[in-house]
C-alpha cells in the first residue's frame, strides 16, 4: 500500500481558522489517499482541516486501520513513526550515507503511483481552484467528488 496526503484549496473562511496550512501557506482541507503499488486507489479519507499534519491525519482517519490490516505501507517522511517504510531524514548537521540515499531514492520511486492518484483526484474541476461555496458545503462537495472519482475508475462513465 502507498499512503500520502494532499491539500485541496478553499477560501479563507473568517469563522474557521482550521483550513489554514502554514506549511503550504494557503487555506485548504487535508485528505489522505491510499493506493496499491500499481496506482489503483483504495481509499480517500474525509477532509480534515488544512492545518492537520499528515501523521495526525493518518491516525484520525480509517487509513491507519486499513494499513494495519493490509500488512504495511510506504509513505513520505511525514509519516515517520506511523509507517515502517519511509525515507531516512538527514541528521542535523550531517549527511545521509550512500546506502541511505539509495534507499530513499527507491522509496521515492515506489511512491510515484500514489502521487499520480493525487494528481488525478485533484484534477477534478472542483479542486484546482478554491472552493468558494460556504464552509458547511465543503464536506458534501468532497464526498461527491470522491464518489465520482472512484466511480469513474470502475468504468462507470463508459
Amino acid at each position: 500500500m502507498l499512503v500520502d496526503g494532499t491539500i485541496t484549496p478553499c477560501w479563507s473562511y473568517e469563522d474557521h481558522p482550521g483550513p489554514w496550512s502554514r506549511k503550504h501557506a494557503t487555506t485548504g482541507f487535508n485528505a489522505q489517499l491510499l493506493s496499491l503499488l500499481d496506482g489503483t486507489p483504495v481509499c480517500i479519507s474525509d477532509p480534515l482541516p488544512g492545518k492537520t499534519h499528515d501523521a495526525k491525519a493518518f491516525t484520525h482517519t480509517p487509513i491507519q486501520e486499513i494499513v494495519k490490516h493490509s500488512g504495511g505501507a510506504i509513505a513520505n517522511k511525514g509519516y515517520q513513526g506511523h509507517v515502517a517504510a519511509v525515507p531516512e531524514k538527514t541528521p542535523p548537521g550531517g549527511e545521509l550515507s550512500p546506502n541511505d540515499k539509495k534507499c530513499n531514492a527507491e522509496i521515492s520511486a515506489l511512491r510515484a503511483p500514489v502521487e499520480r492518484v493525487i494528481a488525478h483526484f485533484k484534477s477534478w474541476r472542483i479542486f484546482p481552484t478554491d472552493h468558494r461555496c460556504p464552509h458547511r458545503t465543503y464536506d458534501d462537495a468532497h464526498d461527491a467528488t470522491r464518489g465520482l472519482f472512484l466511480f469513474s475508475l470502475t468504468g462507470g462513465f463508459e
